[in-house]
């Protein structure tokens, strides 16, 4: 009686586990009205120039998967750790024009497109897979918050504070997961539901 009990836990946990490996990660960018209704968004990327000085907007993004995430070229805490991360993503998805990665940097007075694109050529990854934006402050924090997040400046001017977590956003330009860059079992999620959105369409 134990033993079956056992084998039905088992494969139960089993059938659980296999379901969310294949279940599509669900639509998160939404807000609560005032009736306590989803009013369902889509992330903008307006206002963005890249590492090589070009205009990134929405037109940038369309039909691609997103993964997207907030640094500064001038953090020695968690940033050189999350960018080992990424690239290891970008060479796996390499070659596949349905995916990008957009890192965003905090600090844009010294991350100049010139700093930001010798910080892109030593991850050696692909030019159109992986870019690397500058803005203005007001959009940032615009940015950041449609992407439910934030991010601070501390009392020295290079000292900034910003979560290790990427955003995963579908062909739509709606949220579809967060991850914590410094987990494995994060990333082997992340990895996961992005082959699922790229068959989702």
């Amino acid at each position: 009686m134990i033993k079956s009990f056992l084998l039905v836990v088992l494969v139960f946990l089993l059938f659980s586990c296999n379901s969310r490996n294949t279940q599509n990660p669900p639509v998160l960018s939404y807000n609560i009205n005032s009736e306590g209704k989803k009013e369902f968004y889509q992330v903008s990327h307006e206002n963005f120039v890249d590492q090589f000085g070009n205009p990134f907007l929405n037109s940038s993004v369309e039909n691609k998967v997103i993964v997207e995430n907030f640094f500064f070229t001038r953090c020695s805490s968690i940033c050189p750790p999350m960018r080992l991360r990424l690239m290891d993503l970008a060479h796996l998805f390499e070659g596949n024009p349905d995916i990008i990665i957009i890192s965003h940097t905090i600090d844009p007075e010294y991350d100049t497109p010139k700093v930001l694109l010798d910080y892109w050529k030593n991850t050696n990854t692909e030019k159109n897979q992986w870019v690397f934006l500058n803005s203005d402050r007001d959009n940032l924090e615009s940015h950041a918050k449609s992407l439910m997040t934030s991010f601070k400046t501390n009392n020295q001017i290079e000292d900034f504070y910003h979560s290790s977590y990427l955003t995963l956003i579908d062909q739509n330009q709606r949220i579809r997961g967060f991850y914590n860059s410094l987990i494995e079992e994060e990333l082997i999620r992340l990895k996961k539901d992005i082959e699922l959105l790229l068959k989702e369409n």
